[in-house]
């Protein structure tokens, strides 16, 4: 038996090898109970109608009340149309530097705008800056107009992001989140739904740039319009992300903070009041940065502590590769009651492909699963020539 101090101190590793139905099964040990940090102590939630604390890198959900509600999007209908411009500007089909021209129809749009007149040409940056920072529905009328050829189209490519994403619970009729006439229903997500299109967001390096300055500067004569998110340079960490107000949807909020290499998205759905929602959020990502910590356990493409031996290979044996990151949030208080367990098997015949599936890592916390990793093989790993002319 040997042991070995691993995550800085954090936790003890034994490892013990022992077979069991054909399969090797190595473990990390833990000690201590399962530990379970207080809830936040939140507004009560008859001031609001759902709230959702998640990791950014993961997606690990720390708390969660009623985010499975589908709920009026409101503006946060304007994150999607952010993401499809990013990705077309990705593919080269648009730049920053695209001129837009204002047509007849966005300079009518009513709501939250930047006054924005039929015949100005303004770049497609200062628009999307303008939508993502203070919510501007005209500039997201012009942006649709001009990206996807009609308001309508983009509303299509919305929506087909959205499924493609996994936003079950999501459906968009507008660009912008304005409300639509009596007979149809307003755009409308789950904070599930709406933290995942947050995380896709998050990828685009612009958005964080634009969303975490306090106001910005639009125009020839430079006015300058406020971010439309409160927390913004007033809460430790956070540089994001977008507001959305209707009467229906009331007050919600996606935000956004990073402390160290910590980043959590807090979504708050239908807040009775704007002062509300900023709260709430602020209460949520306090609570996430005061009770969890990143435990950085299996680095994607790490080869495991584990031996398979290969039978008829050019190769009698070789190591396994993780083939993700493994890095949970856990509760500072329980960091000991973490385990990660290997199950692959003890041996495996020739030819083996590079990257195929050999078996699995699985982390748990107490009793509860935190993730599963699939265990593959690092390279192609052919018959050995003897084993051929045996046959």
């Amino acid at each position: 038996m040997q042991s070995y101090t691993w995550a800085r101190g954090l936790i003890v590793c034994i490892i013990a090898g022992s077979f069991l139905s054909g399969s090797l099964q190595k473990a990390f040990a833990y000690s201590g109970s399962e530990y379970l940090p207080q809830p936040p102590e939140l507004p009560a939630f008859k001031h609001f109608e759902a709230a959702l604390l998640q990791d950014a890198q993961t997606g690990q959900v720390l708390f969660a009340h009623n985010s499975q509600k589908i709920w009026p999007q409101a503006s946060l209908t304007k994150m999607m149309l952010g993401l499809i411009v990013f990705e077309d500007i990705e593919r080269g089909r648009v730049n920053l530097e695209t001129q837009v021209t204002i047509s007849r129809r966005a300079s009518r749009t009513k709501g939250r705008t930047i006054s924005l007149r039929t015949g100005q040409v303004f770049q497609l940056a200062e628009l999307l800056r303008a939508v993502l920072v203070t919510s501007a529905n005209d500039a997201a009328v012009a942006i649709a107009e001009h990206v996807c050829g009609s308001v309508s189209q983009c509303v299509q490519r919305m929506n087909a992001r959205a499924r493609q994403l996994g936003m079950k619970q999501t459906r968009y009729r507008t660009v912008n989140g304005m409300p639509t006439r009596t007979d149809r229903a307003p755009d409308k997500a789950s904070a599930d739904d709406i933290a995942l299109l947050t995380r896709a967001l998050l990828r685009h390096h612009h958005v964080l740039a634009w969303t975490s300055q306090p106001s910005m500067s639009f125009g020839h004569r430079r006015k300058h319009l406020p971010n439309t998110n409160r927390l913004v340079g007033r809460i430790h960490g956070v540089d994001g992300l977008k507001t959305g107000f209707t009467n229906k949807a009331r007050f919600n909020l996606v935000t956004t903070a990073q402390r160290g290499s910590l980043r959590l998205i807090a979504v708050v759905f239908g807040g009775k009041t704007s002062r509300l929602r900023f709260r709430v959020a602020e209460d949520l990502l306090e609570w996430g940065f005061d009770n969890f910590t990143r435990l950085p356990l299996i680095e994607g493409g790490s080869l495991l502590w584990v031996e398979v031996r290969v039978e008829n290979g050019n190769l009698s044996a070789f190591q396994p590769v993780a083939a993700a990151t493994a890095a949970p949030l856990v509760p500072k208080g329980d960091v000991g009651a973490v385990s990660v367990s290997l199950q692959l098997p003890t041996h495996v015949a020739a030819p083996v492909l590079r990257n195929q599936v050999l078996g699995e890592v699985v982390v748990r916390r107490g009793k509860k699963t935190l993730a599963i990793i699939p265990a593959v093989s690092p390279n192609d790993i052919p018959q050995a020539r003897w084993a051929h002319v045996r046959r």
